[in-house]
């Protein structure tokens, strides 16, 4: 029994600079993964750095979570991977479910059943311009993706990327980006409201950092997610 337990002994002292440095070397990968994009980016694009870092997803996750690890240099751009809302629905379970399930999910097909959409002219429906760049909040197939590459995953039409914030997407002016205009004014209606009046003059002091179920107990008017989406 002697025998066996210093055999055992033996074994661990001499593997345990093997299982060191195995955890040093996990415990790096992640943040030089993360170091080597923003030294990058924020040359490149130091407004989107800069939003990352203040989000709250900035703190845990490099952008290899998202974008894969593919693009490494400015010579295979095209190989960064842009998200969809399966990614965001990785971690945000909850979320990716009420978006599937709720109407904005729709809007990308909801364009393309409209009888007259294939007779408008290109320069409305293609790319952030015209129909497409509200409509593409909606989830879509490998064709809409290969067409509406960017800006396209969904949860960012409300919440924008880089910061994703969801003070953010609890204000109405969340929804007037794409709820407005000849066709739908609804952001017309609801900002000429009592409510919108309201929302417009006191809004700044109402507590947007809690979710809803907390926070309208400070508001003095309803919001468009206050009945809209107040469960998420």
């Amino acid at each position: 029994m002697e025998v066996k337990n210093m055999k055992q002994h033996s074994v661990s002292v001499a593997m345990a600079p093997l299982v060191l440095s195995t955890l040093m070397i996990l415990a790096c990968a992640g943040p030089a993964a993360a170091s080597d994009c923003i030294d990058c980016h924020s040359t490149v694009t130091p407004e989107i750095v800069e939003d990352w870092q203040s989000s709250a997803m900035g703190d845990d996750f490099d952008c290899a979570r998202c974008h894969g690890s593919a693009h490494n240099s400015a010579d295979n751009v095209d190989k960064a991977k842009m998200p969809t809302h399966e990614t965001c629905g990785e971690c945000h379970v909850k979320q990716d479910s009420q978006y599937m399930n709720g109407k904005h999910s729709l809007a990308w097909t909801a364009l393309f059943a409209m009888p007259t959409t294939a007779d408008q002219p290109k320069e409305l429906m293609e790319g952030q311009k015209g129909c497409g760049g509200c409509h593409k909040i909606g989830a879509k197939d490998s064709t809409g993706w290969d067409q509406y590459h960017y800006g396209v995953v969904g949860c960012d039409n409300c919440h924008t990327r880089h910061s994703f914030s969801v003070e953010e997407a609890r204000r109405p002016e969340a929804c007037m980006t794409c709820h407005q205009g000849f066709d739908h004014a609804q952001w017309e209606m609801y900002s000429t409201s009592k409510h919108g009046a309201i929302y417009l003059t006191e809004g700044d002091n109402w507590n947007w950092s809690a979710p809803l179920s907390e926070a309208k107990e400070s508001y003095t008017a309803p919001t468009c997610q206050m009945c809209h989406l107040k469960d998420g």
